[in-house]
């Protein structure tokens, strides 16, 4: 297979930010007056089998909540959540959708309002063997990894796990008297979206995309909430050094064929849904007159696309042929932010042969930004040459 680097010239992202409007997602009831029950609200995203979008999504997931007693704005003493692990050994009292309501899952974990004031944290999904947590009056932690589930195996078939949209919520110095003892959680997203969609440069170009993956980033590590009521940062996340990612990269498409012809209207690449990271920099790949593509990105840990395609214009082949697909690689920089979805539009119209030689105009990017579930948000361009 031949490998070719396409530079990029152009970058336009749409970056989507988690809005914290009270899309009533649950609520949950108890028949007992001081009982502390609770109230939930999301934010809304793009329909994915593990992603939050409805109340009715949310009704197919579960999440578990902490108390501590609230001591001069402090977490003190746990109150709620560190009694009994699940069968995961995860802690926290899980609240879950049954009998056509939100309740305690285990009605022997339900709790009262005490005389003092409490500070709740929640996480969504509670029950799950793909996410980790540790919860202490000193530090909430969150670990997750990353899976590659647009992969295929050697018989054709997706065998990774699903990714997980995770969320937390904090509610903190509560009491009975508040809301009339129900506490009202706003969920937030802590990965990032991204999503890929592509177009032609010329009017008379056809590009054929069989495969899409990003290479070089980190696949997994810990989020700590912050102490303080805020939206989620990038700076909470610290990644885990041994979930790089290099040479196997994270799929986008795999064994696809997905036609690109148009120079006024994107085709959607990422034909089985977005895909989820960790919030983190990555350090696009820098050409340096080295068109060994991989030895030279992946030391330095610089990212890079790597796409399986072929290109014909005025029904001639320009990259591959009728019987190949061949690869080309595109240098990839991204500061990706939690609860933020990224669209980065591909618009084919070169790149570099084997020998640095550019045997068409260089590929560009036409990325945005857009609010995570607020399609009609207004957009915002940003350029980025990535072109040296």
């Amino acid at each position: 297979m031949k490998k070719v680097i396409f530079g990029t010239a152009l970058a336009s992202m749409a970056l989507l930010s988690a809005c914290s409007s009270d899309n009533e997602l649950a609520n949950v009831g108890t028949t007992a007056n001081n009982a502390i029950g609770f109230h939930v609200v999301g934010n809304k995203a793009e329909t994915r089998a593990k992603i939050i979008n409805t109340s009715e999504d949310i009704k197919k997931t579960d999440f578990n909540v902490f108390a501590y007693k609230n001591n001069n704005g402090e977490d003190g003493d746990i109150f709620m959540g560190g009694d009994k692990a699940n069968e995961i050994g995860l802690y926290g009292v899980n609240i879950k959708y049954k009998n056509n309501k939100w309740d305690y899952n285990d009605p022997t974990e339900l709790r009262y309002w005490p005389t003092t004031a409490l500070n709740f944290y929640a996480v969504n999904p509670g029950s799950t063997g793909f996410l980790s947590w540790n919860f202490t009056n000193e530090t909430k932690q969150i670990s997750y990894n990353c899976s590659d589930e647009y992969a295929k195996d050697n018989k054709g078939e997706y065998s990774s796990a699903k990714n997980i949209d995770v969320m937390y919520a904090v509610a903190k110095n509560k009491s009975q008297i508040d809301n009339n003892g129900i506490v009202k959680f706003n969920f937030k997203h802590i990965l990032s979206q991204v999503v890929f969609q592509a177009k032609t440069q010329y009017a008379n170009m056809e590009v054929v995309i069989k495969a899409l993956s990003i290479h070089n980033f980190y696949g997994g590590g810990t989020f700590t909430i912050p102490k303080e009521e805020r939206e989620p940062s990038q700076t909470d996340w610290a990644p885990t050094a041994v979930t790089y990612h290099s040479t196997n990269g994270l799929t986008a498409v795999m064994d696809q064929s997905i036609k690109v012809d148009k120079t006024d209207e994107v085709t959607n690449i990422s034909t089985q849904g977005p895909m989820l990271f960790i919030p983190q920099k990555l350090t696009e790949w820098d050409l340096k007159g080295n068109i060994d593509a991989v030895n030279a990105a992946n030391a330095p840990k610089q990212s890079y696309l790597k796409i399986t395609c072929k290109i014909k214009q005025s029904g001639a082949y320009l990259f591959g042929d009728d019987t190949k697909f061949d690869e080309l690689y595109v240098p990839f920089g991204a500061d990706w932010q939690p609860g933020k979805r990224y669209i980065y539009t591909l618009i084919f119209g070169g790149g570099y042969n084997a020998q640095g030689q550019a045997i068409l105009k260089p590929i560009k990017f036409d990325p945005e930004v857009e609010t995570w579930g607020e399609p009609d948000a207004k957009d915002i361009n940003i350029n980025i040459n990535i072109n040296k």
